[in-house]
Formats: structure tokens, C-alpha cells, sequence
């Protein structure tokens, strides 16, 4: 039996860091599609083409799985170059710009079949969408184009939208290189599983290419060919922005006037962007400790935990492993074992227990109230035996008599129907009804706390424990501090620290343990109980007297068995009848001659009668609040780093 016991509570506790770990992953996988709008963005894919004038014609095709209920689509396209947080040297007269009227638009199925041009319109910025309101970037950029477009019978499942556009001027002319610094992307509805960008060149040899790529956690930049650079990305996360830089001679372009800068910039866009490579890889591996050592914070706080668990929360060994107990393990009331078995906790049942307990000590005297006991739902009595020493009973006990007695009752004596009307008959009685209650429940536990059942210093113990629960806070500290030096991505370890720290708490603060000698009479209770269980097949087992079973089923009650004890008992019950008689009886033969006797006729009356008075109280107090929040009305009732490229821009549905 000892062995069982110790099993469940290993099992109790694996279930937890099971939990543990199963509500940190989850929470962090759900972290990533938080937000998601339920459109998927399968593909995207963008072919440049670099003019010897300095224009860049775009070619875009996105590939879209859309829930129902999405008519339109907007691609918004920036084209403004200049960023007063770039470092580096710049004109304020170097500028881009796209004609609407270069700007083409088509649409394909899921098949890859044209949508004809009569299932949806296009159309720009300054223009009025369906609602009559003005088509517009977002967030609004005069130097952006918005690109709309709206199917009215809303999108098909499956939607590829091709862009056709020019941007002139793109390029950058300095004195001794020419440059394309530009955001491609910088918002999105959703992760882009898949991308490809390919810039092609006017005949420029690869050893004549320089590229570098900003933004992206996954992507890669191919070694660049001649005239042309490719880069694969495998995913584009929402929040990341697709930017890249090309150098390549300046001798191979003839850009405008605007677009020129007389400066020497070559070696120093080199330098930044080596610089920022630079930047980049730290940020790479301090993000990477960050995200590593979250694990071994959780591995230290799961050390705790099962230190704490082995040194604090696991229960003794008993010495006694039976998996019977025929006898009573110890001579406390019904409700004192209760808290030693249930963990400090007293029940509904115990109050029934101490009832009948009550009775069968003589202090209660159970009458059948003049009805015949063989009445269905018949009104008994209970009345205080005045030649009982009151003061010989327990702190709980007195006050159950005091408040059925004297408070319900006339002094001497309280009916059970006068017990289940009581908090029927206003607030005030209901309230008193659910203090007294709240009254025997805490002198219970009083009295419990008289034994030795747990242990005495695991409160002590219990706030050293806590002290743990600043390892997670002060790791999320050092994340925050490293954050905000190296902007890296850290979502898994401020929920992972978070999670961490408040389960922590959660599970020390429920650690309670019984003590050497509690855990011994938990051990010898358990097996009672399982006595209680299996009595009836023990064919060898002598059944003991009328007296001694009153006295087990009190203790049933309270342990939850009793029906199940008088399913067995109803057979043997006879027998002893015929043998003592109902004179030792206390309650256990009331009725005995009652048609339906096998419910356990004065058991099922004593509780049926608390069971209703406690509804009658909850029902009483319910309405009177109710009242109150619907009186103040006429009603009644229910109350990485970036090279600050021009362009930008991104895309949105609805």
C-alpha cells in the first residue's frame, strides 16, 4: 500500500513537469501565429531588371491561400530613397518614382489560369475604394504607390496576384560606384513560406558585384554570377523586411543628374556594411545564448523542482504496507481524519459524519418525531441528551450542537425540517447559516491542527523554496538588458522565464506533506477505507456487532463509501439482528423495517436534509444578490540591422 502511494505521488508530480514543459511550448508555438489573420502567403517571387539608366523594372508574383470572406488586396509600393536615420552620406534631390501608368496587374487561379479582368478592378492611390474612402498606403507615405485590388465575389482559395512596375530612378550614382539600396518588403498579412529574388544586371561580371542582404533570419545570397544576383529565402516571418544593397561599377550607368552624388562612397558603404556584418554575428550569437541558456534556466528550475519535491512534497515510507486495516486506526472524530486525509481539507460529508457521530456517542438522540419510522421522507428529531457532559466534546462538535440546537432549534431540540427551512427564511438566515458553517469547518481544522499530522516546518522551508523564483526574473532581466543593446529575438525566453516563474510559485506554494506519524495512520486509513470496500467477499471475516459497524460507517461517511459500505452490510444485517436485537442500535436500525431500508434509511434522511439546507442557503443568498443588481434599473433580472535602402512598402487584405 506504501508503494502505491509513493507511485501516485511520483506520478502527481511527472504529470506537472510534463505540464511544465507542455504549456511553455505550446504558449510559444501559439506566440508565433498570434495575430494570424488565417491567410497563408505560399510564395513570392520578384525578377529585377537594372536599367543602364538607373531604372529598376519589377516583376512580382505573390501566391495566396485566402479564407473565405476576403474581397480585397492592396500592394502598397514606396519609392522614397532618402532616410534621415542613414548614417552614411546622402541628397535630399536623389529621388525615385513610379507612374501608376506603368504599373500592371494580373490574376490567376489555383489552376494558373487567368482570372478574366471582368471578376476584379484595379486601382491607385488618390482613388476611391467601394466604401467611398481614398485609397492609400499604410501607413500614409507621399511617396508611395498603393496598388488595389478587389475581387467583389471575394478571392478564390487559392489567388496568384502578378505585379508589373517601374521604378525610375532606383540607382544611386556616386563617383566611383553605382548602388541599389532597397526595401522590398516591410509588412505583410503573413509568413512567406517561400522566396526568391533575382536581380539581373547590364552586363557586369560577377568579380565586379558586391551584394549584401538585411532583415531576414533565413535567407541566403548566392555568390553573384555575371549580371545577375540570386537570393533564397526559405521563410519571410511576419515583422521581418526583405532590404538588400547591389554595388557594381559606376561606368555601367547613366542616371540622371538628381541621382548623382560627387562623393568618394565605396570603401565607406563597404566599411558599414562590414560593420554591420560585424554587428550582425554578435547579435546572431548573444540571440543564441539567450535562446539556449532559457533552457538551462528551465533545466535549473526543474532541478529545484524535484529536489523540492524529493526533499519536501514526497511522502514518508510507512511502516505499514497491508492492504487492509480491519480495525479503527485512531480514536480522532470523523472530521480530524478527515483533514489528515484530504490534505487540511474539510468536507460537506463531515458534517453528516459528525452528526451521526453525535448520535452514536448519545450526545444526539435521533426520534422519530411521532410520524412512524417506516415514513417516506419522515420529519425525525434530534434531541440533546441532557445527561451527556457537553464539555467533554470537541471545539467542532460543540459548535455543531450550538448551532443546530440552539441556534435552528428551541434549546432541546432541532427537526430536520427546521434544518432544511432555516435559510430559506431571509438573508439573515442564510448568511448566519453559511457563517456557522464556515464556524465548524475552521474548528475542524483547528482540531486537526492539534496532531501531528504534517510537518511542522515545511511553511518555513516552503519560503526558502520561493526565493528560486528569482532565477527566471533575473534571467528576463538580462534578456531585456540584452535586448535593448543587440535587438535580438527573444519571445520564447520572456514567456519560457514568465511561465517558468509563475508555475514555480504555483507548485511550491501547493507542497504539503504529512508527518512520519501522519503519513502512518494516512497509510492504515487508506486500508481501512479499502477494508470498508471489500468486506463483503471476505468470507473468512467475522462481522462484528451493531455498535462497532456505527462506529466504521461514521467514518465511511466521511471517507465517501458509506452507500457502498451499506450495499455490502444490507446482506449481513440480518444475521445480527437476529442476534442482538435493535436495542444497541444508535441510527444504523432505524427503519430497519422500512421497505426501502436498503438506501440506509436514517443516514439517507440526516443527509438529504444538510444537503438541501446548505442549496436552500446557496439559493437564498443567489437571489437576494440578484435582486440587488437588477433593483438599480426598471428591469428585474440579469445583470538585424538595416542599410536604410529606399522603397519599402508591403501588402494588406480585407
Amino acid at each position: 500500500m506504501g508503494n502505491n502511494q509513493g507511485g501516485m505521488n511520483v506520478k502527481k508530480n511527472l504529470i506537472f513537469i510534463l505540464l511544465f514543459l507542455t504549456i511553455i511550448l505550446s504558449v510559444y508555438g501559439i506566440s508565433q501565429i498570434a495575430g494570424s489573420s488565417g491567410i497563408k502567403i505560399e510564395q513570392y517571387i520578384a525578377d529585377i531588371e537594372l536599367k543602364e539608366n538607373g531604372d529598376m523594372l519589377v516583376k512580382e508574383s505573390w501566391t495566396y491561400l485566402y479564407p473565405s470572406g476576403y474581397t480585397v488586396r492592396y500592394r502598397d509600393l514606396a519609392y522614397d530613397k532618402y532616410d534621415p536615420y542613414d548614417p552614411l552620406t546622402q541628397s535630399r534631390q536623389d529621388r525615385a518614382f513610379i507612374d501608376r501608368e506603368n504599373v500592371k496587374v494580373r490574376v490567376y487561379d489555383g489552376n494558373g489560369n487567368p482570372i478574366p479582368t471582368s471578376k476584379y478592378e484595379v486601382k491607385f492611390s488618390g482613388q476611391m475604394d467601394e466604401r467611398g474612402e481614398i485609397i492609400e498606403c499604410e501607413p500614409d507615405n507621399p511617396e508611395c504607390l498603393s496598388v488595389f485590388v478587389r475581387m467583389p465575389e471575394g478571392m478564390p482559395r487559392t489567388v496568384t496576384f502578378d505585379y508589373e512596375y517601374l521604378v525610375e530612378g532606383a540607382i544611386t550614382k556616386y563617383k566611383d560606384v553605382a548602388e541599389l539600396n532597397w526595401v522590398l518588403l516591410e509588412y505583410f498579412e503573413a509568413t512567406i513560406q517561400e522566396a526568391k529574388v533575382t536581380v539581373t544586371l547590364p552586363n557586369i561580371p560577377a568579380l565586379d558585384i558586391m551584394v549584401w542582404g538585411h532583415g531576414l533570419s533565413d535567407g541566403n545570397i548566392r555568390p553573384p554570377e555575371d549580371s545577375k544576383v540570386i537570393m533564397d529565402i526559405n521563410k519571410i516571418k511576419k515583422g521581418e523586411i526583405l532590404e538588400f544593397r547591389v554595388l557594381m561599377p559606376a561606368n555601367k550607368f547613366s542616371v540622371e543628374d538628381k541621382n548623382y552624388v560627387a562623393e568618394d562612397m565605396r570603401n565607406v558603404i563597404i566599411n558599414y556594411e562590414q560593420k554591420l556584418a560585424e554587428e550582425t554575428n554578435r547579435r546572431i550569437v548573444v540571440a543564441q545564448i539567450v535562446f539556449y541558456g532559457t533552457f538551462a534556466m528551465l533545466a535549473i528550475m526543474l532541478f529545484i523542482v524535484y529536489r523540492a519535491y524529493i526533499k519536501y512534497d514526497k511522502e514518508h515510507q510507512p511502516k505499514f504496507t497491508g492492504k487492509y486495516y480491519r480495525e479503527l486506526p485512531a480514536d480522532y472524530s470523523p472530521a480530524e481524519m478527515s483533514y489528515l486525509y484530504y490534505f487540511r481539507k474539510i468536507n460537506d460529508e463531515d458534517l453528516t459524519a459528525t452528526i451521526l457521530d453525535l448520535i452514536r456517542r448519545k450526545y444526539l438522540i435521533l426520534d422519530e418525531n411521532n410520524q412512524g419510522i417506516n415514513k417516506k421522507d419522515a420529519n425525525f428529531k434530534l434531541i440533546l441528551n441532557r445527561e451527556k457532559n457537553l464539555s467533554e466534546l470537541k471545539s467542532h462538535e460543540s459548535h455543531l450542537i450550538t448551532w443546530f440546537i440552539n441556534g435552528i432549534g428551541n434549546g432541546k431540540e432541532v427537526t430536520l425540517n427546521q434544518i432544511e427551512n432555516y435559510p430559506k427564511q431571509g438573508i439573515n438566515n442564510a448568511n448566519n447559516f453559511r457563517n456557522q458553517a464556515a464556524g465548524f469547518v475552521r474548528k475542524a481544522k483547528n482540531e486537526g491542527m492539534n496532531h501531528d499530522f504534517f510537518e511542522k516546518r515545511i511553511g518555513i522551508e516552503k519560503r526558502h523554496l520561493l526565493t528560486a523564483v528569482f532565477i527566471p526574473i533575473i534571467y528576463l532581466f538580462i534578456a531585456f538588458v540584452l535586448n535593448a543593446i543587440f535587438n535580438i529575438e527573444y519571445t520564447f525566453t520572456v514567456i519560457a522565464s514568465i511561465l517558468a516563474g509563475i508555475l514555480y510559485v504555483i507548485y511550491i506554494s501547493s507542497i504539503d506533506k504529512r508527518s512520519i506519524n501522519g503519513n502512518e495512520d494516512y497509510a492504515k486509513w487508506k486500508a481501512f477505507k479499502e477494508f470498508l470496500l471489500d468486506f463483503g467477499n471476505m468470507k473468512d471475516y467475522p462481522i462484528p456487532g451493531i455498535v462497532v459497524w456505527e462506529h466504521y460507517l461514521v467514518y465511511a461517511t466521511s471517507l465517501k463509501v458509506a452507500d457502498k459500505v451499506m450495499e455490502q452490510l444490507q446482506v449481513k444485517l440480518p444475521e445480527l439482528v437476529e442476534a442482538e436485537g435493535l436495542g444497541t442500535s444508535t441510527y444504523l436500525a432505524f427503519g430497519y423495517y422500512h421497505p426501502r431500508y436498503r438506501y440506509w434509511y436514517a443516514w439517507s434522511s440526516i443527509n438529504r436534509s444538510i444537503y438541501t439546507a446548505r442549496q436552500n442557503q446557496f439559493q437564498t443568498i443567489a437571489s437576494y444578490n440578484a435582486s440587488k443588481v437588477s433593483g438599480v434599473g426598471r428591469g428585474g433580472g440579469f445583470g538585424g540591422g538595416r542599410s536604410f535602402g529606399g522603397g519599402g512598402g508591403g501588402s494588406r487584405s480585407r
